[in-house]
C-alpha cells in the first residue's frame, strides 16, 4: 500500500477519530463558530468543519452581555472580542410528576441553576453563587443552529477570574488554531486502508458476539423459559391458596385447647 495522499473536501465519519479535533473541546471564537461549514450528509448531527477538520464541541471565553428566558430554555449572550457575539443555550432540566429524586441542580448541567424572580428576569446561579452581568467566562458545549443563526448548547461552565487567565486563553485559542486547524487533515491511503480494517473488525467482533447471543438463546433459551413458566405456576398456585386462607396440611395443626 503506498503512501500516496488522498485529498477530498471531508472524509467519511468512520474516518473522524484520527483527527485532534474529533474529541477536543476546540478553542475558538464567536467568529470562527458562525464561519465553520456544514456538509450534505451530516445535517442534524451537531458535525461542522473548520476546512477538513470536523468540529463538534467547542470552547469559547467571552464576557457575559445579557440573559434572557426562552421557555425551558435560559440564553446567555457571550461577547468575546472577536466581532461577533455568540448565543449559548441551557436546558432545564425536565423532571417527571412523582420523581422524588434528587438533582445536583435545576438544569442540565449539574453545577449551572436558573432562578426566576417575578419583574426582574432570570439570574444565572454556578456552584451556588449568582452571576453577573460582565462576567468573564470561559463556556463548553456542542454546537447547533436555531433559525439559521449558530449557538453552542452548554455542557460545562466556568468563570475566568482575573485578566491573566483571559490572556492565557486567547493565546490557548490562537496556538490551537495556528498549530492545529490552520494545518490541512489529510489522510494517506495506508492511513485510511489501517483504519478500514479496524473498522471490519470490530464489525466481525460485533457479528460474532450477536451470533454468540443467538446461538445461547436458541440452546437455552426455551429450558429457561419453561423454568420461568413452572416458577410462575407455583408462584400464582402458593398466592392462591393464601388467598382462600386454607394452606394445605392447616387442619391437621391442633389449636391449643384441643
Amino acid at each position: 500500500m503506498s503512501d500516496e495522499v488522498a485529498t477530498c473536501t471531508s472524509y467519511p465519519k468512520r474516518y473522524f477519530n484520527a483527527s485532534q479535533t474529533w474529541d477536543h473541546w476546540n478553542p475558538l471564537t464567536a467568529t470562527d463558530i458562525h464561519a465553520l461549514r456544514t456538509e450534505s450528509g451530516f445535517e442534524g448531527q451537531k458535525i461542522y468543519f473548520f476546512g477538513y477538520h470536523p468540529i463538534r464541541y467547542t470552547r469559547v471565553v467571552g464576557i457575559l452581555v445579557d440573559i434572557e428566558l426562552r421557555g425551558r430554555y435560559t440564553i446567555l449572550t457571550i461577547d468575546d472580542s472577536s466581532g461577533a457575539c455568540i448565543d449559548v443555550k441551557i436546558e432545564a432540566r425536565r423532571v417527571t410528576r412523582g420523581d422524588n429524586a434528587e438533582c445536583p441542580s435545576n438544569t442540565t448541567v449539574d453545577n449551572v441553576d436558573i432562578h426566576v424572580i417575578i419583574g426582574s428576569g432570570p439570574t444565572i446561579h454556578l456552584h451556588r453563587k449568582p452571576l453577573e452581568i460582565g462576567s468573564v467566562l470561559k463556556v463548553k458545549g456542542t454546537i447547533s443552529a436555531f433559525r439559521g443563526v449558530r449557538q453552542i448548547e452548554l455542557k460545562r461552565l466556568f468563570t475566568v477570574d482575573d485578566t491573566n487567565a483571559e490572556a492565557r486563553a486567547w493565546a490557548e485559542t490562537a496556538k490551537w488554531k495556528r498549530d492545529v486547524l490552520a494545518e490541512d487533515w489529510i489522510l494517506t491511503r495506508q492511513q485510511q486502508h489501517e483504519i478500514d480494517e479496524r473498522c471490519r473488525q470490530e464489525e466481525r467482533k460485533a457479528f460474532e458476539l450477536s451470533k454468540k447471543r443467538r446461538e445461547w438463546h436458541n440452546k437455552y433459551g426455551a429450558a429457561k423459559r419453561t423454568y420461568d413458566e413452572k416458577r410462575e405456576a407455583r408462584r400464582r398456585e402458593k398466592e392462591m391458596r393464601y388467598n382462600a386462607g386454607a394452606l394445605k396440611g392447616s387442619h391437621l395443626i391442633p389449636a391449643p385447647w384441643d
